[in-house]
């Protein structure tokens, strides 16, 4: 409905639309929607009526108030004028307190309403959590599809955690790195949707959504602080996303951990630059992408990917592993790039990060034997 809206009315538009479905009242709200090339200045009033049976309906009207121009001059129109004034002058406050791309709220203006808002929650008998997410490889996804495109997944993220939280609750700290204050039974649920909206895009262009969750239980610790501690969780939790609920560490079901590395490739940003080598990477993680198709792949470092595997993935796990193994037979004859690559079970019986371990030492040891025979 509001696809088209100018990027500064956002804000407002979400406000106006949470509390009229949360909290009742009017729906009121002016706002700008570009038609024909031309923004026009759009009155939205709506109000809830209930039938017999007690189901609530919503009506909203829709004005066309006229073009709005941002000329500064004023119009004949008494009505228009003033909210043709009330609109710029929105525009140059969204400036100061709300994120250009998405609308949402700035860094420090967040801080406010977080600081309020998780004392409101406290006050209610709740706990107030903090959440952290950013996307891992959005450079190299701006690099591959272009900013524009980046840009569009960035704005998609903010209407879909303003449609879990409300536009207040959370902001745009910078590039791919949004915040996050609500309470914490509404937290589980929502970073639950999150993942399993973001398994659902593009397989192609699926980038590994990192979620950091700290449970504000101190209120001495100021907002800043606890962002801070929600980002180091969104750093420690990177590979559990798929397979534990929420940071509380319960894992889900049956899953195996597949931990790879790209072999030489100091070798190659040496001797045939950093290009060459983020072509190397770039090409590892196609190869890694293809073969494990159903299972999310998360770049953790310069040359090295993990794997989370479930259900059809973990059934052909070590078909899947003996597929990377024949990729390296092949690319030690062909001069091909070489990927290490080892893998862990869960058994019900050893805990994530010892999965992890597992895994990683086993990567190790295939990397030393892939040196040997390469020589």
């Amino acid at each position: 409905m509001y696809r088209d809206a100018h990027p500064d009315d956002l804000a407002s538009i979400g406000d106006a639309a949470y509390r009229f479905a949360t909290e009742g009242g009017v729906y009121d709200v002016v706002y700008r929607s570009k038609r024909d090339g031309e923004y026009r200045i759009i009155h939205a009033y709506g109000k809830h009526v209930y039938k017999e049976d007690g189901t609530r309906l919503a009506f909203v009207w829709y004005t066309d108030q006229g073009a709005f121009v941002a000329d500064g001059k004023n119009e004949k129109d008494g009505i228009l004028n003033v909210l043709k004034n009330q609109l710029a002058e929105r525009s140059i406050s969204i400036k100061t307190g709300h994120d250009y791309l998405t609308g949402l709220p700035s860094m420090t203006y967040f801080f406010e309403l977080a600081d309020a808002g998780c004392s409101k929650i406290r006050n209610s008998g709740r706990l107030p959590v903090i959440l952290f997410t950013d996307f891992d490889g959005m450079k190299v996804y701006n690099q591959r599809y272009g900013l524009e495109e980046g840009d569009r997944v960035l704005k998609a993220f903010s209407e879909e955690i303003v449609d879990l939280f409300s536009h207040e609750n959370c902001s745009r700290f910078s590039a791919d790195h949004f915040c996050i204050y609500t309470d914490e039974e509404k937290a589980h649920e929502a970073v639950k949707k999150l993942i399993e909206n973001n398994s659902r895009f593009d397989s192609e262009k699926n980038m590994p959504l990192r979620i950091g969750m700290y449970l504000y239980e101190d209120p001495s610790i100021s907002i800043s602080g606890a962002c801070d501690r929600a980002i180091d969780e969104s750093r420690i939790k990177v590979f559990y996303q798929a397979v534990v609920r929420t940071a509380n560490g319960k894992v889900c079901h049956e899953f195996v951990i597949v931990v790879l590395d790209v072999n030489d490739l100091k070798k190659i940003n040496d001797t045939e630059g950093h290009e060459a080598g983020d072509k190397c990477i770039c090409d590892a993680c196609e190869i890694i992408c293809r073969t494990f198709k159903r299972s999310p792949v998360y770049r953790v470092g310069g040359d090295e990917f993990v794997v989370i595997s479930q259900d059809e993935d973990y059934a052909h796990s070590e078909e899947l592993v003996k597929m990377i193994a024949q990729h390296n037979e092949e690319a030690l004859i062909n001069g091909e790039i070489i990927i290490a690559c080892g893998m862990a079970k869960y058994d019900k019986e050893t805990c994530v990060a010892e999965v992890f371990e597992a895994a990683d030492k086993r990567m190790y040891e295939n990397k030393k034997y892939l040196k040997t025979r390469k020589g």
